[in-house]
């Protein structure tokens, strides 16, 4: 729905391609979702917030963007769509993540990751993805990159190109960080001159 409207920047958050195109893409789903009943159409509905949500998290509006994705994952969760639940549970999870709320993002990614796992594995390389990502920037590289690594797995057996290539930038990403960090442990570990003066 908005797909095309978004990109990824160097950290691999979700970021517009053309802000104001974006805005104005949003701003439509708005009047689309205002003009529409819940009640009689709650499928639309949250499909509406979810990606108002997603545009909104592009944007930077983070207390909007969870508003809206909340609206949506609840609507999924009582029409019985579960795997709509675990895609808007890894949505609201960025959500979170981007506004810096760590430990509800974390909830939300093990909650959608535990059932892609058990009830939708067709969803487990998003779960997958999406976990990775949270663990890379909270610093857990070892786990980020077996998320990543299983997520790619899995990527290459669906044979989507451009999901692989997405997998392939955020493991190469953490192996990035990894190889910081190695360098940087070994550089502190490394005797100073002046310890044994």
């Amino acid at each position: 729905m908005l797909q095309h409207l978004i990109t990824q920047d160097a950290d691999l958050r979700m970021v517009p391609r053309d802000r104001d195109e974006l805005a104005t893409a949003v701003g439509r789903l708005h009047e689309e979702l205002r003009a529409l009943a819940e009640e009689t159409d709650p499928a639309r509905t949250r499909v509406l917030a979810r990606w108002i949500g997603i545009g909104q998290m592009c944007l930077g509006n983070h207390e909007e963007a969870r508003t809206f994705l909340r609206q949506s994952l609840d609507l999924a969760s009582a029409i019985g769509n579960t795997p709509a639940v675990v895609a808007t549970g890894l949505n609201l999870g960025d959500a979170h993540r981007y506004a810096g709320d760590v430990q509800t993002a974390d909830a939300l990614y093990r909650s959608a990751l535990n059932a892609a796992r058990s009830r939708h594995p067709e969803l487990l390389d998003f779960a997958l993805q999406h976990t990775g990502k949270h663990l890379m920037e909270r610093g857990d590289l070892a786990d980020a990159q077996a998320h990543l690594q299983e997520a790619l797995r899995l990527r290459i057996t669906k044979g989507d190109a451009e999901l692989v290539e997405s997998t392939q930038a955020a493991l190469a990403r953490v192996e990035m960080l990894i190889g910081q960090a190695d360098a940087s442990a070994a550089g502190s570990a490394a005797p100073s001159q002046w310890s044994s003066q």
